[in-house]
């Protein structure tokens, strides 16, 4: 009877372990992007539902671009330290740098506004940036700095019509502030990286 009992109680606590442990990758499947995303939803309908609720200070197309700003900034760091340890271009290892400070300093300016807003951004790139970035993390050294350098490029135009657009679009004065001082260091970038784009056909 004893026995019975015992075998009882644990397949009902391996019954819930095991239920946990789903519900657990259930959640670990979304990646940071998505989660934060879902999060900041969450609380502009909270604030929809009850108005005495400031869940968060700005609407979904501000937090939105909080959101993909600090994930794209996220990811020029990563391969900006990618570069400066895998170019043996010193131009390339330069505006490697260049993107680690830049973007560190841009990051932290949309921590502060997410902080101010309570607004929840992502603390890692999302899959299909963490992709790009194992991809050219693995490219062959001689093959390394074309493809960083085109990716930069390509990555700089979408990331300036990206700030544009914004610019017309966020109504909190504050991260339009941002924008407007940021599309000046992005069209920095997008200069530098097409001359060493030049220089390396």
């Amino acid at each position: 009877m004893i026995t019975v009992k015992t075998s009882r109680r644990t397949l009902h606590s391996a019954f819930f372990a095991a239920t946990m442990l789903i519900l657990a990758c259930n959640n670990e499947s979304k990646d940071s992007v998505e989660k934060a995303d879902s999060a900041n939803k969450a609380k502009v309908d909270t604030v929809k539902k009850d108005e005495s609720k400031a869940a968060i200070a700005v609407n979904k197309t501000d937090a939105d671009f909080l959101v993909k700003a600090m994930e794209g900034g996220m990811m020029e760091v990563d391969l900006g330290n990618i570069a400066k340890q895998k170019s043996q271009n010193e131009r390339v290892q330069r505006f490697g740098a260049m993107m680690v400070d830049d973007h560190t300093a841009a990051g932290e300016k949309i921590k502060k506004l997410g902080s101010e807003l309570n607004v929840t951004l992502p603390h890692m790139t999302g899959d299909e940036k963490s992709k790009k970035i194992r991809e050219l993390n693995e490219k062959k050294t001689s093959k390394f700095d074309k493809a960083y350098i085109d990716d930069m490029v390509d990555d700089h135009k979408d990331d300036i019509k990206e700030f544009e657009s914004a610019s017309n679009k966020v109504e909190n004065a504050d991260i339009r502030a941002f924008i407007m001082a940021t599309l000046p260091v992005l069209r920095k970038h997008l200069d530098s990286c097409t001359a060493i784009q030049k220089s390396l056909k």
